[in-house]
């Protein structure tokens, strides 16, 4: 289960909370099966009674919308890359969803194998699905990455390959990440590794041992990568305290100083020989994940430090500081830093308070790529009489809607901004504790917002729940249209994520992957609770196909701002 010894963090380290921490105890690094953290089975997984198919009619129309959708450098399908696309947007238009506008249910299907600390999963079309695991060394069940192909619908392992033993190697166990490039090909970073991965068989066709700057290479990870159009892979490590052996997340919580480390370095990879050609040391090391986006033809690598964002730039073949940008100072006294930035249009957007919690309320801080100078912020939360704030995940994005949505534990709320003439505004707020990504699915005009909500009342919970719940939301008025049942909490800092037939992917903290379907509820059962069905939701303008107007505002609907 996880400790949520984050309260500890000093300033300095706030960033490394990263929208990553998370694991929690499974009983075997096997594919076998495993004793879940609840002895019953979650109602949602009662009701389905098996693997979910969703509705397969629509895969046609989402694989001719992926293929159309332009997302480069990354394989034309609905979920190549762990947050959709190189800005981190979080916005997976071609998926859908397939319940109505109210009286839905959810059904779950949950793997019988473990796949230990399970960080993300991503596909190459309907038929394949892979999961990337094993990263989070705290966790006595981790011994190392590994990348699994599994079956989509019964989530049996069809092969796995290790990639590490970092207790044979007395290396820091830390989460990499899975992604698919353009060409079809798994590319996985773990430790100062990075290695592409046959699909079809999980042989590794090429490995690359990646610089470690000043750090020793057995304090040395890099945390996830991102791509530029062209292909050309950027990636940045974080660092252990030299001499501590605390693993996974733990390192940056249990070593003796955690701030006392070398800088991080950052380097853009060559996609197809994944050789290093070129390299850089960051200002300090930074724990939060970098972004990549092209600008008025540059292009531009973001990244948020404790007190700062920076901008670099990748021409030439050669990685540089952005003289002309920046650093942009974004917090408020009492603030910690953010985990990562989104880009939205002609902005980077980012929100603070994903260090240790404070009694500050959290900004979203938007600023203009073209000035940096430009700076809005708003706190949307600053009302909601909370004593702490907390939030170690990003923001999800919507830039054709110049939508912005944020969330905050500490006052466990969710809520959508606007993002006009370079001001930011609340669009609506609504009750809801996550510590992960939220998800935007579905088309501009039917967008749907996917997040969790933890069973909690107090900030203190937080530290022992083992429950969470799905929730989707109108993503223009917050109105909620389905809620799963409690289910195994997740992998912290992650997201839903989005497959094809309607179907979503939710990765629990015990090590099992669970499919997720939302459906109108049959008339016959819509006039009366069934035992098994999740809590329907309030009537919304209908995100799958209804345009009409909103119903009026009932209770626990979306609250909008004035």
């Amino acid at each position: 289960m996880i400790r949520l010894p984050v309260l500890r963090l000093t300033a300095a380290v706030m960033g490394l909370i990263i929208g990553l921490s998370g694991c929690s105890g499974v009983d075997s690094a096997e594919s076998t099966p495993s004793p879940r953290a609840s002895s019953s089975p979650p109602a949602d997984e009662v009701a389905a009674n098996g693997p979910l198919v969703g509705a397969p009619a629509l895969i046609p129309d989402e694989q001719a919308c992926a293929a159309a959708e332009g997302n480069a450098p990354w394989y034309p399908t609905i979920a190549a890359f762990e947050v959709h696309d190189s800005n981190r947007t979080h916005r997976y238009a071609c998926a859908h969803f397939e319940g109505g506008p109210s009286n839905n249910q959810v059904f779950a299907h949950s793997s019988d194998q473990v796949y230990t600390t399970p960080y993300n999963i991503v596909d190459r079309g309907p038929d394949e699905l892979y999961v990337y695991g094993g990263g989070y060394g705290d966790n006595p069940a981790a011994s190392g990455s590994f990348v699994s192909r599994v079956e989509p619908g019964t989530f049996n392992e069809v092969w796995r390959r290790v990639l590490i033993n970092t207790d044979a190697t007395d290396e820091w166990d830390y989460p990499g990440v899975l992604n698919t490039l353009a060409d079809g090909s798994l590319v996985v970073i773990y430790g100062y590794h990075i290695a592409r991965i046959d699909p079809t068989t999980g042989n590794v066709l090429a490995r690359t041992a990646l610089p470690t700057g000043q750090s020793a290479p057995r304090d040395t990870a890099y945390n996830g990568y991102d791509a530029f159009p062209d292909g050309t892979i950027v990636a940045k490590t974080v660092n252990r305290q030299p001499g501590c052996t605390e693993q996974g997340f733990s390192a940056f919580l249990d070593c003796p100083d955690p701030t006392a480390t070398a800088p991080s370095i950052m380097v853009a990879i060559d996609p197809k020989t994944l050789q290093v050609v070129s390299q850089v040391t960051l200002p300090e090391m930074m724990g939060g994940r970098l972004t990549t986006t092209t600008f008025n033809g540059s292009q531009a690598i973001y990244l948020p430090g404790t007190s700062k964002l920076y901008r670099y730039t990748y021409q030439n073949g050669a990685l540089a500081r952005d003289p002309g940008w920046g650093p942009v100072s974004y917090l408020q006294n009492g603030q910690t830093a953010a985990s990562a930035m989104a880009v939205i249009n002609d902005h980077v957007v980012a929100m603070t308070n994903g260090g240790k919690p404070t009694s500050t309320p959290m900004s979203v801080v938007a600023v203009s790529q073209a000035d940096s100078t430009d700076v809005a912020s708003v706190q949307p939360f600053a009302s909601s009489g909370t004593k702490q704030s907390f939030i170690p995940s990003m923001v999800s994005v919507d830039p054709e809607n110049n939508r912005v949505y944020a969330m905050d534990a500490g006052a466990g709320k969710l809520a959508g901004l606007d993002l006009a003439n370079g001001t930011l505004s609340v669009a609506w707020t609504q009750d809801q504790t996550t510590l992960s990504f939220t998800t935007l699915l579905g088309p501009k005009d039917q967008r749907v917002l996917v997040g969790t909500d933890i069973p909690v009342k107090f900030f203190q919970g937080l530290k022992t729940y083992d429950t969470e719940q799905v929730v989707w939301r109108d993503a223009r008025t917050g109105t909620e249209l389905a809620r799963s049942s409690q289910l195994p909490k997740m992998t912290q800092g992650i997201l839903v994520t989005p497959g094809y037939a309607g179907l979503q992917y939710f990765l629990t903290a015990d090590g099992h992957v669970i499919g997720l379907q939302v459906a109108p509820k049959p008339v016959s059962a819509s006039t009366s609770a069934s035992p098994t069905a999740s809590p329907t939701a309030s009537t919304p303008p209908g995100p799958s196909g209804s345009s009409s107007a909103p119903a009026p505002a009932t209770p626990g609907s979306a609250t909008a701002s004035p």
